[in-house]
């Protein structure tokens, strides 16, 4: 094996609440997002469609990602691995041919987000985003949002849900909005132009917490949806 890659599935999988304060400084961390919906696909294809990924040749790491399930945080040696992105096979996992072949760089310290997305031809792809796990003040949370869906330069509206305040921002494709806001209940819209894309959806932002959001999916068909993954007590 050319890499030693040792797990943190368990606390993932349980709890989507956890500490910053798991994270060491000789480890890189890793989130997996499945944004591909099957229908974006073809018409044929199982609507969670199910991923293999193959690491560096020898590891099926995981077996069955579906659409909409986040992973992590994965705890890996810092290191460059390839990665490759299958359609799932029960029988011989990670044996089909992949729909992305990928190298994925890991650094000591940081931690990643890699999301199983559409580019901007339509091709499956793996974008990468950097998280920020920087302490976060007393009633104050980050928000972040990934724009990771095929889709043109996006309006995202987050509203106070007590105070009716409105923050706005543009997000364009492939990139990374990253805020600082009084904690609290808002809500949040998606919006490409005139079309909305996420209908104002309610979300909870804890006092001292990283809440990341990815839209993904296809904005010409309508399958866009937001996958949000909350961190506690990043402090």
């Amino acid at each position: 094996m050319n890499k030693s890659i040792r797990f943190t599935f368990v606390l993932a999988l349980l709890c989507t609440v956890m500490s910053s304060a798991m994270f060491a400084a000789d480890n890189a961390y890793l989130y997996l997002v499945h944004g591909i919906p099957g229908l974006d696909v073809g018409s044929t294809y199982d609507p969670q469609f199910p991923v293999d990924v193959l690491l560096n040749d020898e590891v099926c790491y995981i077996h069955g990602f579906s659409f909409g399930t986040i992973t992590g945080p994965l705890t890996f040696e810092p290191g460059t691995y390839d990665v490759k992105i299958s359609p799932a096979n029960s029988l011989a996992p990670c044996s089909n041919s992949p729909l992305i072949d990928s190298t994925l760089s890991l650094d000591a310290g940081k931690s990643i987000s890699a999301v199983v997305a559409l580019n901007s031809t339509g091709s499956p792809a793996l974008d990468l985003f950097t998280n920020n796990f920087s302490a976060v003040a007393a009633n104050t949370a980050r928000l972040t949002f990934a724009l990771a869906a095929d889709a043109t330069a996006v309006q995202v509206i987050v509203e106070n849900s007590a105070t009716q305040k409105l923050y706005t921002y543009t997000v364009n494709p492939g990139a990374l909005l990253n805020v600082a806001l009084p904690s609290g209940n808002y809500t949040v819209e998606v919006n490409q132009g005139t079309s909305t894309l996420v209908p104002a959806t309610g979300l909870n932002l804890f006092s001292q917490s990283v809440t990341m959001l990815y839209a993904v999916g296809e904005g010409k068909n309508g399958t866009v949806t937001l996958q949000t993954r909350t961190v506690r007590n990043v402090i």
